[in-house]
């Protein structure tokens, strides 16, 4: 029995064979001779590459009996997808040569562009078609006041309408007469300006009544805000009456801890002292260091109306002074036959001309003399439409042109041209002619292609201007920027 066992006993690794070796050890010999015949070449690369299932290639002519359902299935799909495929069509562009096809891009082009443009202007195309239906007038004469603008001032044009500001709401009547009396022309000049400004000012305070749980400045400060918004409806505001209109809230936001009666008459005094100060005083200032310059037997030429060169000229034939005056005005405003009107009648001895003809009088003045809308703080002086024009005539005959302004006129701006800061005029009053002839050109002219440009300022450089009067001193335009920082 013992022989038995030993003999038959089967080892650890497994069943013995004839050959003496077990199953595992005979399958290691077959392994490492195939790995002699076929060595690996890249052993890293069989590692780390995943494990792709691959399916034995099928022959193309198997019956189909022979395939599994799986591979059935999948040709099916594949059939399914070769149908569907869209199949390639010859475009025409394969047989045609690079220049056409750039001509025929070019022709895309310019059809789309032309088809924008009538896009973005249909009211054109409907005034064509129809020309009988009744709003391509309105559509009309809106474009024609749209093509008169000059591009180069289109920043000046102003949209609002008068119509539509004589409604504002909370506006003092004062306020509302004055915006009338500014828009149709009825007060001009700077110094006219801004009286009437604060005459309006003042029936504001006497009339302003304070709401329950409000205070009277604030108050006072929102509404007269309002009402300088309608009057910039009306008409662009002017340096003078801006600088007034700065020194009035000054002194507003000086009189808040003060009862409501105490600050009306402080404010109302502060107004009456700004335009004695200011305007009065500092005109007979002027007055005063101007005659000085006049002497018997002067010709003193001045251009357009200024308040303060009447006052000045008044002001030497009251005190005996002999001299002569011409007067050179020019439209459409010809605020000259104002200024003549009255120096005739307190009798100075006067010529009145247009100025196409300055240069035939300028030869004869010794002096002229000048009113001013603004001094700017470049030496730039501001006025009406014409006077640089005077002013460089004046300068090729050697004249000296004297700028008579109050220092209240001031301005901190900065201006070169008369371009980027002006105010636009009517530009109906340049086609107004005294004829009666309908072909005359004047009154033929209004069409589409004319384009209408009515300045009412320009700005003269400081080498056409000799000297700035001031209630201060005779000073050159350049001393501006001091007058400024000097003054409160």
């Amino acid at each position: 029995m013992d022989k038995g066992k030993q003999t038959n006993a089967p080892s650890k690794g497994g069943k013995v064979d004839g050959d003496g070796l077990t199953k595992k050890e005979r399958r290691a010999l077959k392994v490492q001779e195939k790995n002699k015949q076929h060595p690996p070449d890249n052993k890293k690369d069989s590692q780390n590459a995943p494990a792709m299932k691959t399916e034995p290639a099928k022959p193309a002519n198997v019956p189909p009996g022979q395939l599994s359902e799986k591979e059935l299935r999948r040709l099916e799909w594949e059939k399914k997808l070769a149908e569907q495929k869209p199949k390639p069509e010859k475009s025409e562009n394969d047989n045609i040569s690079k220049a056409e096809l750039k001509a025929r891009r070019r022709e895309q082009q310019e059809a789309q562009r032309l088809a924008k443009q009538q896009q973005q202007k249909p009211p054109e195309k409907a005034a064509e078609v129809k020309k009988a239906a009744p709003s391509p007038k309105k559509v009309e004469k809106k474009k024609v006041s749209d093509s008169r603008r000059l591009q180069i001032v289109s920043h000046l044009y102003s949209d609002a309408s008068f119509s539509n500001a004589s409604v504002y709401k909370n506006v003092h009547p004062a306020f509302v007469r004055l915006g009338v009396q500014y828009s149709t022309k009825k007060i001009l000049g700077s110094n006219a300006r801004a009286r009437a400004l604060l005459a309006a000012v003042k029936c504001l305070i006497n009339d302003l009544q304070t709401p329950p749980k409000q205070e009277f400045c604030r108050y006072l400060e929102t509404v007269l805000q309002t009402c300088m918004d309608y009057l910039q409806l009306c008409r662009p505001l002017a340096v003078s009456m801006t600088n007034a209109l700065r020194h009035f809230k000054t002194k507003l936001h000086q009189v808040e801890c003060l009862e409501d009666n105490v600050k009306k008459e402080k404010l109302l005094e502060e107004i009456e002292t700004y335009v004695a100060e200011e305007i009065d005083k500092a005109g007979e200032a002027i007055s005063l260091k101007v005659n000085e310059k006049i002497s018997n037997g002067d010709v003193i030429l001045t251009y357009g109306c200024s308040s303060l060169v009447t006052k000045i000229l008044k002001d030497a034939h009251l005190a005996g002074k002999q001299f002569k005056v011409v007067v050179i005005d020019g439209r459409p405003l010809l605020e000259g036959r104002t200024m003549l009107q009255r120096l005739v009648q307190i009798g100075i001895n006067c010529t009145y001309v247009q100025m196409n003809a300055v240069s035939y009088v300028m030869n004869q003045a010794t002096k002229l003399l000048l009113g001013a809308h603004a001094l700017l703080t470049n030496g730039y002086v501001m006025s009406r439409i014409g006077t640089a024009q005077v002013a460089l005539v004046a300068q090729a005959f050697s004249k000296p042109v004297l700028v008579c302004c109050e220092t209240y006129k001031f301005s901190e701006q900065v201006l070169t041209d008369s371009f980027v800061y002006n105010e636009l005029g009517d530009p109906e009053m340049l086609f107004t002619a005294n004829t009666l002839d309908e072909s005359s050109p004047l009154v033929t002219s209004k069409n589409d292609n004319l384009q209408i440009l009515n300045l009412l300022y320009d700005v003269t450089p400081p080498d056409l201007i000799t000297a700035v009067v001031t209630e201060l001193a005779i000073l050159p335009c350049t001393s501006a920027p001091v007058v400024l920082r000097i003054k409160p």
